[in-house]
């Protein structure tokens, strides 16, 4: 499921934009906002959209810890798959509007591409599990 909300647009003339947030990651994610900046929570759900980065690796040395022989291993991503609905196809082309929350490896994986976020600023409970997160963020 998506959460929508609609761009104000206020003063620019133009028709409000809804704008769609497509959580691609396997859990639900609550953004809470800063009293300051009015204060209070959304939350965005999983949808039927996943996307992963494939990867290969290969053993670049072996080395001790304590008394177990370990592979140190180069990991090397080499494709981005997109699935809807359980079936495979080609990430789709940016469209105004609609914005993919990804795991930060899929942001780095496909560079250049505006419509990609990810969760950004951790809140915690007292406990430290991950409860939400105050934003969201784009990679440079």
């Amino acid at each position: 499921m998506t959460t929508n909300h609609k761009d104000s647009g206020a003063g620019t003339g133009e028709e409000a934009i809804l704008t769609r947030y497509v959580n691609t990651t396997p859990h639900a994610i609550t953004i809470m906002v800063d009293e300051s900046l009015g204060g209070g929570s959304v939350t965005i759900d999983t949808s039927d959209v996943s996307v992963r980065v494939k990867s290969e690796t290969t053993c670049d040395e072996v080395t001790f810890v304590g008394p177990l022989l370990v592979e140190i291993r180069k990991r090397k991503f080499t494709e981005v798959t997109y699935s809807e609905g359980g079936e495979e196809m080609p990430f789709p082309a940016e469209q105004r509007g609609v914005f993919y929350i990804v795991s930060r490896i899929t942001a780095e994986a496909l560079p250049g591409r505006s419509d990609l976020l990810m969760v950004d600023g951790t809140v915690r409970d007292d406990d430290g599990r991950i409860i939400g997160c105050t934003g969201l963020a784009r990679l440079q």
